[in-house]
């Protein structure tokens, strides 16, 4: 299924008063395909992520998703939403409810899905990232890692078409690291469409298919990881990784 566009970005810029955060930023991402975009802090990855589903409006430019301009105010961006999973660094979950309730509300409310179904669905994909017996269990009796592992369920529930991650792991304890990470591999490794900004560069490397260096607004360099680490071009780059590995 790789390599059909599922998201193409067209001349995306975002400004927030007279900052441009972003500076005409043109891509695509292909259905199958696990991206990863780096960069140093304040290079615009994390508002980059989170245009693709219009939790920032771009100030102008095209985000077609399955062909669709999401950007259009005639589209009903809560249908494309639910398309896209997105893991946050700070999990977001319901604390006030246990980890059963947060993983079924919004496919049962949302998508309809009985709420048997939603259970059951709940269970294979616990058991999938080793949580099964969490379902009882609320959000303060769980690890930063286990919380983690919950959130991406909770997205997963949606049966999205792609998957967003805004630093997954920047919130963890070093030793948690490694166990989420695992998750996400094993999650491309399915097939899933996966767009991950990270400071992990292990992962870039070994696991993405494809990485972004985004910097001061603009794409510097967009090409296969492994010719990314292994032959960088752009000054930024290379001086950014004789920093980070």
């Amino acid at each position: 299924m790789a390599g059909n566009d599922m998201i193409q970005v067209k001349h995306l810029t975002k400004q927030f008063g007279k900052l441009t955060v972003l500076n005409d930023i043109s891509t695509s991402f292909h259905a199958g395909e696990v991206v990863s975009i780096i960069g140093p802090s304040g290079g615009g990855k994390s508002t980059f992520l989170r245009c693709l589903n219009l939790l920032e409006v771009p100030t102008s430019g095209q985000i077609l998703f399955d062909g669709v301009d999401i950007c259009d105010k005639k589209t009903d961006i809560n249908l494309h939403r639910q398309k896209m999973g997105m893991v946050f660094q700070q999990f977001n979950l319901f604390e006030n409810m246990n980890v059963m309730r947060n993983l079924t509300a919004a496919p049962v409310k949302i998508k309809k899905m009985p709420r048997q179904q939603a259970e059951e669905k709940a269970v294979s994909l616990l058991k999938r990232v080793g949580l099964a017996d969490k379902a009882d269990a609320y959000p303060s009796q769980l690890s930063g890692g286990q919380k983690q592992h919950i959130a991406i369920v909770r997205a997963l529930m949606m049966e999205p078409e792609v998957m967003l991650f805004d630093e997954p792991t920047s919130a963890l304890d070093p030793e948690m690291i490694g166990e989420v990470l695992d998750v996400m591999k094993a999650l491309a490794e399915s097939g899933m469409t996966m767009i991950v900004v990270t400071h992990e560069m292990r992962f870039a490397r070994e696991v993405s298919s494809r990485t972004l260096f985004l910097d001061g607004g603009h794409i510097e360099e967009d090409k296969p990881s492994h010719a990314l680490f292994e032959h960088p071009e752009s000054p930024r780059l290379i001086s950014f990784l004789e920093k980070v590995l």
